[in-house]
């Protein structure tokens, strides 16, 4: 196969991924580009290789066997993307290890963003809430890969290992001297995760770029907020580093997968602002067909005559609830719990045509009896009646109000080395008789800086104490 030859593969099926629960070895490999489902995102395939087997830090027992278990995945990311996407393979059981250094220059800025948890030293940087939820169930080293001897020791990391993801900025890790042709010497059969932010090719293929910016320049910014003359107001936090995180660990499953059956080495080039565009709904499509740019919104439904669809005020400060009424028989219903007031039996309300046509006062009469209500009572009453409602939650509801989480089990209390024990988001799926947890193979949060290193330099590299502590004083590690 040439370097850079792509093949669509056949579809994959659920058994396929079943069947990697059983295979305890994850040491043959193919990926092959799939242009129906990824062609935003290059996959560039290249020579067959089959691994050997290498020890893990952690395994399960044979009967709680997690769907990833012996895969292990170096982590060089950082911020939300990148580390999004290994804390969804650790969750899943990969042996995820995270490479740092100590440099403020190269430390991970999430280890120093607020909130964090009260006590310890001032600068510690194993404190943060973020940090730990972003990376729980990893293992950590530090590494100065800026030094010969810390770009040995990564090689050689490597070539015991089947995937690495990083999204360091454009050309680093060239100049680092590790790029994906390189490692691919070291080891033909890995597994290469590269997320930028407009991607490794292409006219922007080495401007940088965080969250925001690749949100603005997939049109996500300009589509969100209120109508004109009302400015863009964007997604304010960066979401976009999420939904990459989240292609990002399906691309590497979609690799691990066909890696299994023939053994073959991939690199995988994920473009933030390419996923932008895939989460932006028909925007692109309404462009081609009419030349025109999408207008904002705001709450309002565009493609349908759905109204009243929008937040409402309730009682209280800043207390809100959405409804979103799609169906005259809905919009009956709605009259009918909130006690058939004289303005809701208007002509001009009685048909969805009419509701559209004149919702800003629809809105206006609404959002007076709203004002009133408690937003949780409402919501379960329109429930009631089959009226699509929700209150709308603020993060101290979703911590310690919200029924359905805590049914669920979202948050997931896991301890951390410095902080204790506390309470992360956990997986947004349940399995059925699959073995996955937040708390990924370690079975706990976030490590802190270089927690690991005794343990991944000995078991996976067969250092000696002697050697480490030698490498510990040469700031190799």
């Amino acid at each position: 196969m040439e370097a850079n030859e792509v093949v669509e593969g056949k579809p994959l099926c659920i058994e396929d991924f079943l069947a990697c629960e059983h295979d305890p070895a994850y040491v043959r490999a193919q990926v092959r580009h799939s242009q129906k489902c990824f062609q935003l995102m290059k996959v560039e395939l290249y020579a067959e290789h089959t691994y050997g087997e290498a020890g893990t830090m952690a395994h399960s027992t044979a009967n709680k066997r997690r769907p990833l278990e012996g895969v292990r995945v170096i982590d060089l990311t950082r911020i939300v993307a990148g580390p999004n996407c290994t804390r969804m393979l650790a969750t899943m059981g990969a042996e995820v290890i995270r490479v740092e250094w100590h440099d403020d220059r190269a430390l991970d800025l999430l280890r120093g963003v607020h909130p964090k948890v009260r006590g310890g030293e001032p600068d510690s940087l194993n404190r943060s809430g973020l940090f730990n939820n972003i990376n729980a169930g990893k293992y950590g080293v530090t590494l100065n890969m800026n030094m010969p001897q810390g770009q040995d020791l990564f090689k050689r990391l490597i070539a015991k290992s089947t995937v690495l993801c990083e999204n360091y900025s454009p050309g680093q890790m060239e100049r680092w001297g590790l790029g994906y042709n390189t490692l691919r010497e070291v080891n033909p059969g890995l597994i290469y995760m590269q997320i930028t932010g407009m991607g490794k090719s292409g006219t922007y293929n080495d401007y940088l770029s965080v969250g925001p910016t690749a949100q603005a320049l997939s049109g996500l910014t300009h589509m969100s907020g209120l109508p004109d003359p009302m400015p863009p107001a964007g997604w304010g936090y960066s979401y976009l580093d999420h939904s990459t995180g989240y292609y990002g660990a399906m691309l590497v499953l979609v690799a691990l997968l066909k890696q299994r059956k023939t053994g073959v080495g991939c690199y995988i080039d994920a473009s933030q602002t390419e996923v932008g565009i895939l989460t932006s709904g028909t925007a692109t499509l309404e462009a081609q067909l009419t030349g025109k740019p999408t207008a904002r919104h705001g709450n309002r439904m565009q493609a349908a005559a759905w109204a009243p669809h929008g937040a409402y005020p309730c009682r209280g400060t800043d207390e809100w609830i959405t409804i979103a009424v799609q169906t005259d028989d809905q919009w009956q219903a709605l009259v009918a719990e909130i006690g058939a007031p004289s303005w809701a039996r208007e002509a001009r309300f009685q048909t969805a045509a009419g509701r559209k046509t004149n919702e800003d006062d629809l809105d206006r009469s609404l959002a007076e009896f709203t004002k009133s209500e408690d937003r949780y009572d409402l919501m379960a009453r329109l429930q009631k009646r089959n009226v699509p409602a929700g209150a709308v939650q603020k993060s101290i509801d979703r911590c310690t109000r919200d029924a359905q989480l805590k049914e669920r089990g979202y948050f997931v209390s896991l301890p951390q080395s410095e902080i204790g024990t506390w309470p992360i988001e956990g997986f947004p799926a349940k399995f059925h008789k699959m073995q996955v947890h937040v708390g990924g193979l370690p079975g706990r949060g976030a490590p802190s800086i270089g927690e690991d290193n005794d343990a991944v330099y000995r078991d996976i590299l067969g250092l000696t104490p002697e050697e480490i502590a030698t490498l510990r004083e040469e700031w190799v590690i």
